[in-house]
């Protein structure tokens, strides 16, 4: 219980946000999501069930960021912009706090009723927005989610003291004289001073401290306040629509009853369960100590988690990454086994990766991403789990392989995701519907989400360590060039001066030489030994017909060389980055456009393949009717990175 401490107009500022309770179901939904690997809109959607979650969402957010918030969907900007791990980090925070709090029934009962109103005032105001053609849905449903942000704040500083009031957790403009003349501010007021610390280009603020403005004002003002104001007089009465709400809506609007009627059912079949808890605290107390005792195993999946990141840290490469993510899996299932698939980018299909003491087949087998070769590649392509114990399912030879390396009946594959992009999947062996329930639950889910980081930041480090050795190649191509060139240059002179006399082709055989070293520096300089993930999947004739119409007017019609197009239609979209294959195409049309003289013709190809061991592809094929390729230059075509050393040359046997 809270001691009610003296004020005339104290300020509210950020320590009254920090200390808001939040509801502690909207923090087990939002931990359990962030566990699971929910999508940002996920996570939004939960945030903006609890006023005093979302005002420390953007607080964060709007103290750490260095761009102001989206004011039309700031919530949403918020949750990118802190991340999952700060999400998390705030909702743990939270939890702990209101595990900590020692309430009354009757503060309790309060609190209850601060939820809910502030709960039912954002659905009406979500249901509101579209109704009356207003296109910032997020910003109106904030706007009704904050109108008691200030009552939450008195409350949370003056406790009991405060709700003796009788008050009610609601706004109302006689509640706003009670406050006024006992502690100097009204809570209007205060959510308007904490609002405003977040700096939205909004009327949003506005919404709130004048939401008992007198209504031919709202009449005339911005529609966000017409919103604010509806959907507060649908608060105070969640369970039957009043006449004053009917006539409101007409004023504010031009809402026919029937219209009003509807919204109302509308929102009232969106409100929350627990509002038909209040009145009865026996039972707000059970449900307050089922989700906190909820909330005390969450906090401990949270400590899991951290150790499992801290183990899997410890690995050099994949295989050792695989080995711990193996042991990870099988400590805290009943699963035979587990084995990891990594999807290989450029070959668009998954490998199996051998961990220690697992078959070598796993390393061997190879499976196209496509969802009909087996239920991992479904899942992967979904970003669903699959299991092959659905009798109505076909299964694969590929899906029976699955089962022999899993050393079970059947099996459970979890795709790994990152940002929405595939990286792999983990197929876990299981033997009947009794071991389904294991590794479905929320622990294995955040396992998935915690290798597949483990996954992400193990090629990140690998690519920086090649560039590092690529910034050192630089340097080191940067000062080999310079006496190169003079090398090069005194060459040149010596060629002139003996061109007429037998040292003419040693002069020619330097220059070559100083050539051919300057051409191996740069093929290492612009090697790409770590593809990066696909861009986006991209149409495979449209991006060589764009190609085609880039370079017609520069390289093609200036020698009269016509292209003639042969692409196969209905080709499936491609994942690869459209940037470097258009360079490629660009490179072989030059050089054909080059071979074949004044009016050459060139013939373009598109086709899909299969090869075997890797699957389905697309070909591109530049065909010309040049010249073709001398014998002794075909020999050239595809020279070795190292060759044996002819007789006498330094290093040869």
């Amino acid at each position: 219980m809270k001691t009610a401490v003296e004020t005339s107009g104290e300020l509210f500022g950020e320590q009254d946000i920090a200390g808001l309770l939040c509801m502690p179901q909207v923090l087990v939904n939002l931990i359990e999501t962030c566990l699971g690997g929910g999508s940002v809109q996920s996570l939004v959607d939960i945030v903006l069930q609890d006023s005093g979650l979302t005002a420390k969402i953007l607080s964060a957010a709007s103290k750490t960021g260095t761009a102001r918030l989206d004011p039309l969907e700031p919530v949403s900007a918020a949750v990118q912009q802190l991340g999952v791990p700060m999400v998390t980090g705030i909702a743990l925070q939270s939890a702990r706090q209101v595990v900590r709090c020692d309430l009354s029934d009757a503060e309790l009962e309060f609190q209850y009723g601060l939820w809910f109103a502030s709960r039912v005032s954002a659905i009406a105001a979500r249901c509101l927005a579209p109704s009356v053609n207003y296109p910032y849905i997020e910003e109106a449903q904030l706007s009704g989610l904050l109108l008691n942000l200030g009552i939450h704040a008195f409350f949370n500083r003056y406790g009991e003291d405060y709700a003796v009031l009788d008050v009610n957790p609601w706004s109302s403009s006689i509640q706003c004289q009670f406050e006024e003349s006992r502690y100097g501010t009204d809570h209007l007021q205060v959510a308007d001073d904490l609002i405003g610390r977040w700096q939205l280009d909004s009327f949003l603020a506005d919404a709130v401290r004048f939401l008992h403005a007198d209504v031919g004002q709202i009449e005339k003002s911005s529609i966000l306040l017409k919103i604010a104001r509806l959907a507060q007089q649908f608060c105070q009465n969640s369970k039957s629509l009043s006449v004053e709400t009917e006539h409101l809506a007409q004023r504010l609007f031009g809402l026919r009853k029937s219209e009003t009627d509807y919204l109302f059912e509308w929102a009232q079949g969106l409100s929350p369960a627990y509002g038909d808890l209040l009145g009865n605290r026996q039972e707000i107390r059970a449900d307050f100590k089922a989700a906190l005792d909820r909330l005390t195993v969450l906090s401990f999946m949270l400590a899991d988690q951290e150790a499992a990141r801290a183990r899997l840290a410890d690995a050099d490469d994949r295989q050792g990454l695989v080995c711990i993510a193996r042991h990870l899996y099988l400590e805290n299932c009943s699963a035979t086994d587990a084995v990891f698939f990594l999807l290989d980018q450029q070959s668009n299909q998954l490998t199996g990766i051998i961990a220690d003491g697992q078959p070598r087949m796993v390393g061997e087998l190879k499976i196209p991403l496509e969802a009909e070769t087996c239920l991992v590649a479904r899942a992967l392509l979904s970003g669903e789990p699959e299991h092959s114990l659905d009798e109505s399912q076909s299964l694969t030879v590929t899906d029976h392989l699955l089962k022999r390396l899993c050393k079970s009946r059947a099996f459970y594959c979890h795709p790994f995701r990152w940002e929405g992009r595939p990286l792999g999947a983990v197929v876990l062996g299981i033997a009947d519907l009794s071991d389904l329930k294991g590794v479905q639950s929320l622990q294995i889910r955040m396992f998935g989400q915690v290798v597949s980081a483990a996954m992400v930041r193990m090629s990140l480090d690998i690519q920086e360590r090649f560039g590092e050795g690529n910034s050192l190649l630089r340097r080191v191509s940067h000062e080999v060039n310079n006496p190169l060139t003079i090398i090069g240059n005194y060459a040149e002179v010596l060629h002139h001066l003996h061109r007429d006399d037998d040292n003419c082709e040693l002069t020619e055989a330097i220059k070559n030489e100083v050539r051919r070293i300057d051409d191996i520096i740069n093929y290492y300089l612009n090697q790409q030994e770590i593809p990066k993930f696909p861009e986006h999947n991209i149409d495979l004739n449209q991006l060589l017909q764009e190609t085609i119409d880039s370079i017609n007017a520069t390289e093609l019609e200036p020698r009269g060389v016509s292209v003639q197009m042969k692409l196969t239609q209905g080709l499936k979209t491609l994942p690869t980055n459209p940037v470097l294959v258009k360079q490629v195409i660009v490179n072989l049309l030059k050089n054909a456009a080059e071979a074949v003289g004044h009016e050459g013709q060139i013939v373009l190809y598109s086709r899909e393949n299969y090869i075997a061991g890797s699957g389905r592809h697309a070909e591109i094929i530049v065909h010309d009717n040049g010249p073709g390729i001398s014998e002794n230059n075909s020999r050239n075509c595809f020279p070795l990175l190292s060759a044996p050393r002819a007789p006498g040359m330094p290093g040869s046997d």
